[in-house]
């Protein structure tokens, strides 16, 4: 009796396992979506995307992953085929991207518009309309990190190629000299602390001087302003001496263009008369009486009365 009461249960058991397996089935059949049918075409890996994940657009979900294959035309790209609700823009700018679910390692596929192009994709059941794939967040800081890697690499064997034996004395010796000048530094600290101890001082000496300094151009000004009027009287004397010295010049020039002309034409004069007084002079001590008679005529010449030709007495 007994067993027989446990084949009954593990029989009633697996009777209703069984519906509700089928309950299950016909459930998420006639809710699977129908829609447009659409091929995502991807150069890139889709590890972690499966077959009925979401399919989100901007964050809304409007279908779901059919199918993940292979293109059969071109191996290299991969062709995941969904389906999206009518009424989702579709359009010649969107494109596709992976993104994570969490932390379960699963990731949907996230449609996005660049908002360049508006105009639909035609896709029908035969062609269905082609969706391009852009690079996940993943996907790109994998390549970024692969680049920073090698990069890396690249930098460390330029540094164990410039570090080596040789440079490697010239830094340890280099360090060494950068101690002997901390400790220099500091000697130079301990012997300028009294000079920065004592500097309070010299600001405050340097304050009274600057104060002082301040009281003297205040004398200085009010001097300026008493030597004021002395100073416009000397300015006076100055012009009435410059007038004075334009009359002298007034004068210079007179005297060189129009007097000391005159007195060299008087000088001649007065040489010429000398000249004829001089002459008269000795005409009258040779013959004192030409004063009475007159000059003596010269004696005839050739041809005239009186005539000698032979010179004689």
């Amino acid at each position: 009796m007994e067993s027989r009461a446990h084949a009954i249960v593990a029989l009633a058991f697996l009777v209703l396992l069984g519906i509700g397996v089928v309950v299950a089935g016909l459930w998420m059949h006639h809710g699977r979506q129908t829609g447009l049918l659409y091929d995502v075409v991807s150069p890139y890996s889709v590890t972690g995307l499966q077959e009925q994940a979401p399919v989100r657009y901007k964050g809304v979900r409007v279908g779901e992953v059919r199918s993940i294959g292979l293109d059969p035309r071109n191996p290299r790209m991969i062709l995941v085929q969904i389906t999206v609700s009518e009424g989702t823009p579709i359009t010649r700018a969107t494109f596709a991207e992976l993104a994570p679910q969490g932390v379960t390692g699963l990731s949907y596929l996230s449609l996005s518009d660049a908002g360049t192009n508006f105009v639909p994709i035609p896709t029908s059941v035969d062609h269905p309309g082609q969706i391009p794939m852009h690079p996940s967040f993943i996907e790109v800081l994998s390549r970024t990190g692969e680049s920073l890697v090698n990069q890396s690499n690249e930098l460390a064997q330029r540094l164990n190629a410039t570090l080596d034996v040789g440079n490697r004395r010239h830094l340890a010796q280099a360090i060494r000299q950068l101690d002997t000048a901390s400790a220099q530094l500091v000697q130079l600290e301990t012997a300028l602390l009294p000079t920065v101890k004592a500097l309070p001082a010299v600001l405050a000496a340097t304050r009274s001087t600057m104060q002082e300094s301040q009281s003297m151009l205040k004398n200085l000004n009010q001097l300026t302003i008493s030597a004021a009027g002395p100073l416009r009287e000397v300015g006076i004397a100055a012009r009435s001496i410059q007038g004075f010295g334009s009359s002298g010049e007034k004068v210079t020039a007179t005297l060189n263009y129009s007097t000391l002309p005159q007195l060299e034409i008087l000088t001649h004069r007065l040489n010429s008369v000398t000249d004829a007084l001089e002459g008269l002079s000795r005409s009258l001590q040779r013959s004192p009486q030409s004063l009475l008679y007159g000059a003596k005529a010269p004696p005839p010449g050739p041809g005239e009365r009186g005539f000698n030709g032979g010179g004689g007495s």
